[in-house]
């Protein structure tokens, strides 16, 4: 028997009322999914616990089958992790953001589309200038990189997702907390060397957002996860461009694939210090057509072994952060066509593969921000009893009977069924 889970960040949301009053999984085209839904089953799973913030390290954790608590040291840690970065005794990573600041406010927070050279160039202009022992910066994608600090403890700290503070004055979500100096310099003197940058006079002078700041947040130091395979006694495989979804496996000991690339070598302890990591994290991404044929492919030839494969999708949610209601309905149909259609035919001639459809989280298209309420899931394949003959969708979901109120017990219906 092998297992296929579709991972879409995102996918729920509410009505909307551009959509007609439909939610843009409603108002998507989707084919595909609507054929598994309707041989399949329905139900909602709480993919964060009551009283947690809404955040995707726990909706991950949580759906791999982790209570999240213990794992939650900041995605920092783990994007590091993905990024080949071990972290040392007394080190703590922290996600380094560029984003556009106005008025005091952080007004766009991925940068006006910072692409991956212009984010090299200015975050090597940053090393250069703050030019601290202390201090590691290492390169990510676009508007994502990594600071690494080293000889400071950060326990007890609090740092803002610059997305919960969009539109606000910065000085609401600054750093707070055993540490927090170090952060706030950061933040207080980057924009004095962003500015003068000849990629944000540009920027400026062609009416795009620059990279004006940077905001570190999300830091996190070692902890130890229990290899997935030893908790669960299933080898597991992602595919995902996400660095933290992929720091997340390789912490738990799951092969990680890159789209359309290179196998990246898995922990031989998970349990254990990792000694390194060989991972190749700068890849060149292509449009969202291309990278979902990509996770397409390389899911295909992961499902050729035994085990469950993870796919993971983050458009929808990319969208619902930027408020383009089109462009997340677009994003559903384009998995849809790209990666469910070709999927489909497989696992019809396969036959033994059971199907689990599942978003990390709901992202409200309207206010930009993750909600806490249980979210949609499908099943398909052998084992799962086709009942009420429903599409998924939000609605069709909650009314279907099946409520997942322990998120961590969803792993559980993915190997035995429902």
């Amino acid at each position: 028997m092998r297992y296929l889970m579709v991972l879409i960040d995102g996918l729920a949301d509410l009505p909307q009322s551009e959509l007609g009053g439909k939610t843009p999984l409603e108002a998507a085209n989707t084919p595909i999914i609507d054929k598994l839904a309707l041989a399949g089953r329905l139900g909602t799973i709480r993919t964060v616990p009551k009283g947690q913030a809404p955040e995707t390290l726990a909706a991950l954790f949580t759906i791999l089958g982790y209570p999240p608590g213990p794992y939650l040291t900041g995605r920092g840690y783990y994007e590091a992790l993905a990024a080949g970065t071990v972290l040392a005794d007394g080190e703590w990573a922290f996600r380094l953001q560029f984003v556009t600041v106005a008025d005091g406010k952080i007004v766009d927070t991925r940068a006006g589309g910072l692409t991956d050279d212009e984010g090299a160039v200015l975050l090597k202009l940053l090393e250069g200038h703050f030019n601290n022992t202390k201090l590691r910066f290492i390169r990510g994608h676009g508007h994502n990189h990594l600071l690494v600090v080293e000889g400071t403890d950060f326990e007890g700290s609090t740092t803002v997702n610059p997305f919960n503070v969009l539109n606000l004055p910065t000085a609401e979500g600054m750093p707070e907390g055993p540490g927090s100096e170090v952060l706030r310099k950061l933040i207080e003197d980057a924009p004095l060397v962003l500015a003068r940058h000849e990629i944000n006079r540009i920027r400026v002078d062609l009416k795009q957002n620059p990279a004006n700041a940077i905001w570190p947040w999300g830091g996190g130091t070692a902890v130890e996860v229990p290899g997935f395979q030893k908790t669960f006694g299933l080898e597991a495989t992602l595919v995902s461009y996400s660095p933290l979804f992929r720091g997340v496996a390789v912490a738990a000991g799951i092969q990680v694939v890159a789209p359309g690339g290179a196998v990246i070598p898995r922990l031989a302890d998970p349990s254990g210090r990792l000694k390194r990591v060989d991972v190749d994290n700068l890849e060149s991404r292509a449009g969202e057509t291309e990278e979902i044929k990509k996770i397409c492919d390389s899911t295909l030839s992961a499902l050729k072994q035994d085990g469950l494969v993870m796919a993971h999708f983050s458009y929808p949610d990319e969208h619902s952060h930027r408020g383009d209601i089109p462009g997340k309905v677009k994003s559903i149909e384009l998995i849809d066509r790209y990666f469910f259609k070709p999927v489909l035919k497989a696992l019809e001639k396969a036959s033994d593969v059971r199907l689990t459809v599942v978003p990390t989280l709901m992202s409200r298209v309207d206010n930009r921000q993750h909600d806490d309420r249980p979210v949609p899931f499908m099943m398909w394949g052998p084992g799962v009893e086709s009942r009420s003959q429903l599409t998924l969708t939000e609605a069709n979901a909650e009314g279907a009977g099946i409520k997942i109120d322990d998120g961590t017990r969803l792993i559980d219906y993915v190997m035995n069924g429902l």
